[in-house]
């Protein structure tokens, strides 16, 4: 049986690896011969991949919250976690200022949520239903806006790789750790971290996914150039950590939710919050660290 499993993983994982990696080269070969005439929009493909992901992930969390009698807006929680998400593909095409269109943001989804609250549940509940939309797009959307901005990071760089490098790195770092702590914990896992949120993580498998994390940064590292050999090795250190930390958080979300799995779209990865956990804790520190390491020796 759980090689069966870890076949089906290994399946799927691999086909999906292959379709976002073809999506990003694809994009980025177009970018590198200027068929996107403003350079505003060179990230539009992924950008569209990523609004699918977060609109998804967030009608999975918001239908997964009826369990505890909860009634958040569908419509505001997963539209604005999108337009956040996805905020630097548009907010350039605006007169003002994207702090002013993000304080915007955030003034109005609280307020849509309240009126919505109000007309169709009065007081039933209130507080549960408005803080679980507001979670919803600040957990989906700034995580999302970090993953686009990742992306970003290179988008008008003149080679192909250059550009879409960053983030392949932060996505195979994150999903290595996954896949290092999952092979590593069931196989040697004996010391468990946290039974008490989810029973199958073990300190064995935390470890395997860290090394596991640091061998590919490094692997990007000193293959591509991206960063210096000991950032790589902070860098997958740190993307393991709060990888793993992000998994543990969906976890503790779906249990108390009172389900193992966010929904049923992949065999032995359930669906797209699921796929979406450690990367949308860890890639805010992802590009910081990028960041920092763009200014100071270049990408």
């Amino acid at each position: 049986m759980l090689n069966s499993k870890l076949a089906q993983r290994l399946f799927f994982g691999t086909i999906m690896g292959i379709g976002l990696v073809g999506v990003l080269v694809f994009e980025a070969w177009l970018c590198a011969r200027n068929y996107f005439a403003d350079s505003a929009m060179p990230a539009f493909g992924f950008a569209l991949l990523l609004a699918l992901f977060i609109g998804f992930a967030g009608r999975e969390l918001c239908l997964l919250a009826r369990a505890k009698d909860l009634r958040p807006s569908l419509l505001i929680a997963v539209g604005f976690s999108v337009a956040l998400a996805v905020m630097p593909a548009w907010v350039c095409f605006l007169p003002i200022g994207g702090e002013v269109v993000l304080a915007g943001m955030l003034a109005a989804m609280i307020m849509a949520a309240g009126c919505f609250q109000g007309f169709k549940y009065r007081n039933e509940n209130a507080l549960g239903n408005i803080a679980l939309s507001c979670f919803v797009v600040l957990y989906l959307g700034v995580g999302g806006w970090f993953i686009f901005q990742i992306r970003m990071i290179n988008a008008v760089a003149d080679s192909l790789w250059a550009e879409v490098m960053p983030l392949l790195m932060f996505l195979a770092t994150v999903k290595s750790a996954d896949i290092g702590a999952y092979l590593i914990g069931r196989k040697l896992g004996r010391h468990k971290w946290v039974p008490s949120i989810s029973p199958a993580k073990t300190w064995e498998g935390l470890a395997g996914g860290v090394v596991l994390a640091v061998i590919v940064a490094s692997i990007f590292s000193n293959g591509l150039g991206i960063m210096p050999w000991w950032a790589a090795v902070v860098f997958g250190l740190l993307i393991a950590i709060t990888g793993q930390l992000g998994d543990l958080l969906e976890s503790m979300l779906k249990r108390d939710l009172g389900s193992k799995d966010s929904a049923r779209l992949v065999p032995q990865f359930g669906g797209f919050l699921d796929l979406l956990d450690s990367v949308l804790i860890a890639a805010p520190f992802a590009y910081v660290m990028f960041r920092v390491i763009h200014t100071e020796h270049g990408l």
